[in-house]
């Protein structure tokens, strides 16, 4: 009888554990890994959460952005021409990522260049300290996925490069399946 009531105790936390609601694939959770002085404080407190670095002090002041009112998406025609990357005169901006001219989401950067221009560090280099994951493993994961390109867009929506629930990155780096940054910071004049 005791074991019953135990679990009727521990079957709702379960459940809800069996959710992985905090797991990166949350769309509202994306502020983590955008560039900004609020997600380097995100970054910074979840070290911190697992003790392996001084609590920040300050949490940043970020004015909001200038979102579109309803009446605004009511009356915007979307276009459906695939996107295309302009590259940013040097000079104008230090490190300002590409954005895209045209397409469904013109004015915005494209996931992995965006990545591109907030990682700073080659491949090989050991940055996130990860514990648990193989080769072997990160390479089974990673035939899964039809691209590098693909693998590494997973990463991120997986709450990567700080988390790797499924063991991509075992040399930490933050880049997965061979994915290389160089070719795109190249390309777009960095």
């Amino acid at each position: 009888m005791l074991r019953l009531a135990t679990l009727a105790m521990l079957a709702p936390v379960l459940t809800v554990m069996a959710c992985a609601e905090n797991t990166g694939w949350n769309p509202n959770y994306s502020a983590m890994n955008n560039g900004s002085s609020y997600a380097s404080y995100l970054q910074q407190r979840e070290v911190a959460l697992d003790g392996k670095a001084a609590v920040p002090q300050a949490i940043p002041v970020q004015l909001p952005a200038n979102a579109p009112s309803v009446l605004d998406l009511g009356a915007t025609p979307t276009s459906t021409t695939p996107a295309k990357v302009v590259a940013v005169p040097r000079g104008s901006a230090p490190n300002a990522a590409p954005v895209t001219t045209t397409g469904p989401y013109a004015g915005t950067t494209p996931v992995l260049v965006k990545y591109a221009y907030q990682e700073h560090h080659d491949p090989g280099s050991s940055v996130y300290q990860r514990t648990g994951g193989s080769v072997a493993q990160a390479a089974r994961t990673c035939s899964s996925y039809p691209s590098v390109d693909a693998a590494q867009r997973g990463f991120i929506a997986q709450g990567g490069p700080i988390l790797d629930p499924k063991g991509m990155d075992p040399d930490g780096d933050g880049y997965v399946c061979g994915w290389d940054p160089r070719p795109v910071r190249q390309s777009n004049g960095l």
